[in-house]
């Protein structure tokens, strides 16, 4: 039995991994992390209940994944490698990888923007054509619901990653951002030439398409030694 805490526990992706761990019979959730304040502070989770400090409930878990801000990302990963613990990263907006990569020698350490396997193909696919239509010119536009704090998403610019590492660093792509409604959320990379264009998109109607990437990266990570994963690694 993998033992899960999650930090950032009241959020539209935490409540979509606990509602599908609660199915699992290999994995179950024994406590939540929120800020202190949090009007569900003392609540039910899991088969535990969400507190706001994760050392206090750290040593009775085998990993701990995070969808939170990223102003607390690396004060919950320095929790968890004084204790030994793997840890996932779903936070966006993270400046200071160098920091958690270097906590990476001491605890396995899985960061992920996007934990869909879709979306992780889409990532392979972008690659390859940037490398074939040389000559076109590339946009993107990302599209989520209007309280995702983050723009662009964590994906687009993951995608804008992957086309300048193909192509040219220097060169400049172009996000479109769109905060609407209830949108889950979309991803389109634009290929554009005189005459035709080429669009690779990628569109999530539920959240439990990262949700159940986040359970097969669980299962992945709590059997790594320390080092810097990504989805691509669960992958295969």
């Amino acid at each position: 039995m993998i033992k899960v805490i999650v930090v950032g526990a009241c959020g539209k992706m935490s409540n979509a991994v606990v509602s599908l761990i609660d199915n699992e019979n290999d994995i179950k959730i024994i406590g939540g992390i929120e800020s202190a304040g949090h009007p569900l502070i003392g609540q039910p989770i899991g088969k535990g209940f969400i507190q706001a400090n994760l050392n206090s409930i750290i040593k009775d878990a085998d990993v701990v994944v995070e969808f939170a801000i990223p102003e607390i990302t690396l004060d919950n990963i320095t929790i968890a490698a004084k204790s030994g613990k793997p840890y996932i990263v779903g936070t966006t907006g993270i400046k200071d990888i160098k920091a958690i990569k270097k906590y990476s020698e001491k605890i396995p350490i899985l960061v992920s923007a996007n934990f869909s396997f879709g979306v992780n193909l889409l990532y392979k696919l972008t690659e390859s054509a940037v490398k074939l239509l040389k000559d076109f010119d590339i946009e993107i536009i990302e599209a989520h619901h209007k309280m995702k704090r983050d723009a662009p998403s964590g994906t687009a610019k993951k995608l804008v990653e992957i086309i300048k590492d193909a192509r040219d660093k220097k060169q400049e792509i172009k996000v479109h951002s769109i905060r609407a409604g209830d949108i889950v959320g979309e991803h389109t990379v634009m290929f554009i030439s005189n005459g035709e264009r080429l669009e690779l998109t990628h569109r999530a109607t539920s959240r439990s398409a990262f949700a159940s990437g986040v359970i097969k990266a669980i299962r992945f990570i709590a059997n790594q030694k320390p080092g810097y994963y990504s989805m691509e690694d669960v992958m295969g």
